[in-house]
């Protein structure tokens, strides 16, 4: 049988605690939460969104350029796997006018076996 000194047990029970924790994290309501910005040299694609259009369609892992008027921006789109939507104020530069758009995420086919 193994003995172990009871500070040797606290100090592995607390590292433990302290592990549990930080992979308990969520989403934060931050634009982190949605991916991050990315250079418009690694877009695979353009979404145009025309005026009065309320919805783009993107895929969990795809990079690309978002262009509304004469205003554009490049994003790697990384959401948690239970967000399926989000407005894109949450990530657009705030001088950019998104009027309410909604952005649908579709999962990613090459972790859904489509």
């Amino acid at each position: 049988m193994l003995r172990f000194p009871g500070a040797t047990i606290a100090v592995l029970s607390l590292s433990l605690a302290f592990g549990a924790n930080a992979y308990a994290t969520g989403p934060t309501s931050a634009a982190a939460d949605y991916g991050s910005p990315a250079s418009q040299d690694n877009a695979t694609r353009t979404i145009t969104v025309a005026p009065g259009e309320k919805t783009i369609n993107v895929t969990r892992g795809e990079t690309v350029t978002i262009v509304i008027g004469q205003q554009r921006f490049s994003w790697n789109v990384q959401t948690y796997s239970n967000t399926t939507v989000f407005a894109l104020a949450e990530i657009a530069p705030k001088e950019m006018s998104t009027e309410d758009i909604l952005v649908y995420v579709a999962s990613d086919p090459l972790y859904t076996g489509s």
